[in-house]
């Protein structure tokens, strides 16, 4: 046997109520946006190397339950964002096209939102926000994350989309803000195949 060993469970039949919420509030757009700060000083980034092929970066986001990874080079630098939808939508197609390759042999790094296109916010201003002001923070800027920044200018959280409908049990819906008539273009593209199911 190894060094863990499984727990013994408990048949359910006569279990028909939740426990009481001792200690936890319900969260609502007027509670603090620290509650759904995903912290990097408390729980290490999810991040991925920019030299990963899209088929490995997918598999790891879908077998470790993420939406989104940064993109660091081999120095620990940060680089980017990439999100399951770079993996799987047109940019990788579009990509592998351009420059005449098969999709084998496009990279992270090649389908990202490079760091210059992001946007953060201080966490100074998060530590006072509410969970709406973050929520329509993400609706202007049309992400579905937005990365916070430390004192000392270093990545020191994100905030998801996500991770607000999750806490707050309602869907979130962020509309993508094109920049420019390329983004035009994929936006509606991408939208017209989503009717179509």
């Amino acid at each position: 046997m190894g060094e863990f060993q499984a727990i013994n469970t408990i048949k359910l039949d006569n279990v028909f109520q939740f426990c009481d919420h001792l200690d936890s509030e319900p969260l609502s757009l007027s509670s603090s946006a620290l509650k759904v700060v995903t912290d990097f000083t408390r729980r290490l980034p999810q991040v991925i190397m920019k030299d990963v092929d899209v088929e490995h970066a997918l598999f790891m986001m879908v077998n470790g339950h993420v939406r989104s990874k940064l993109v660091i080079d081999h120095d620990d630098t940060f680089l980017g964002v990439v999100t399951a939808k770079d993996l799987t939508g047109r940019k990788v197609l579009a990509t592998a096209q351009k420059r005449n390759v098969s999709r084998d042999d496009i990279t992270v790094e090649d389908v990202m939102t490079k760091r210059s296109e992001l946007q953060a916010m201080p966490y100074k201003l998060v530590e006072t926000a509410k969970i709406g002001d973050v929520l329509e923070t993400l609706r202007e800027l049309g992400q579905q994350h937005v990365l916070l920044v430390g004192d000392k200018g270093a990545l020191r959280g994100m905030i998801s989309a996500a991770d607000i409908a999750r806490a707050l049990h309602m869907p979130v819906n962020i509309l993508e803000h094109a920049r420019s008539f390329k983004a035009i273009f994929e936006i509606i593209h991408d939208h017209d195949e989503i009717d179509t199911f």
